[in-house]
């Protein structure tokens, strides 16, 4: 039985969010006295100085690891906002993440607190548009991962935010951040149209 494969250019998203994966483990190595991950944030590798003082070799490739994973992302939001059949929910999502991921790669400026304060506010409207649209498709199964994924995300900006130990933040922020990464993604490739599989495996 021939099974439709995924073409090329429809698995960018996923490709960049693995190769942003990849960068960062590299830089995780390369990061002077060696990087903790369950005691550091991953703001930690962009900075122009390590906890020791000593300058940060791993800072670019933190920073180009960044700029896939927001590139990704992006792309990935805008793809799922075209199968919606509202405009306006449509442009919602578009702006909504184009706006977050913008601000997420600017975290790797000194305005870090500000960049991820903003970069929250418009994630969080690009995640409640996506669910708006998810269900609007009937997609409850989806919705419902989706609302456990964003707990996760709620998790981390209180450990952020709140005056509350912070010290599970870094563990934290990576579980929440694979969490709904997965979860996006699972979303973009369950919404390629059909006749796309179908054009990939029609002989030419």
């Amino acid at each position: 039985m021939t099974h439709p494969s995924i073409p090329s250019e429809t698995k960018l998203p996923a490709a960049l969010v693995c190769f942003a994966g990849l960068l960062f483990f590299a830089a995780s190595l390369r990061y002077p006295g060696g990087y903790d991950w369950a005691a550091q944030s991953i703001s930690s590798l962009f900075q122009p100085l390590s906890t020791d003082g000593s300058e940060n070799p791993a800072r670019l490739i933190a920073i180009v690891s960044v700029a896939a994973f927001c590139s990704g992302i992006a792309i990935a939001f805008d793809r799922i906002a075209r199968r919606a059949d509202s405009v306006r929910l449509r442009k919602t999502i578009q702006i909504a993440c184009i706006g977050s991921m913008v601000y997420a790669f600017l975290v790797v400026t000194p305005m870090h607190d500000v960049m991820v304060t903003v970069a929250f506010a418009f994630f969080i409207v690009a995640m409640l548009a996506t669910l708006r649209f998810l269900w609007t498709e009937n997609r409850r199964v989806l919705v419902a991962v989706g609302l456990a994924s964003m707990s996760g995300t709620v998790w981390n900006a209180v450990l952020y935010y709140a005056p509350v130990d912070a010290a599970p933040l870094p563990a934290v922020q990576k579980v929440s951040m694979l969490l709904w990464v997965v979860w996006l993604l699972t979303v973009y490739f369950s919404a390629i149209p059909s006749q796309v599989l179908n054009e990939s495996r029609a002989p030419h």
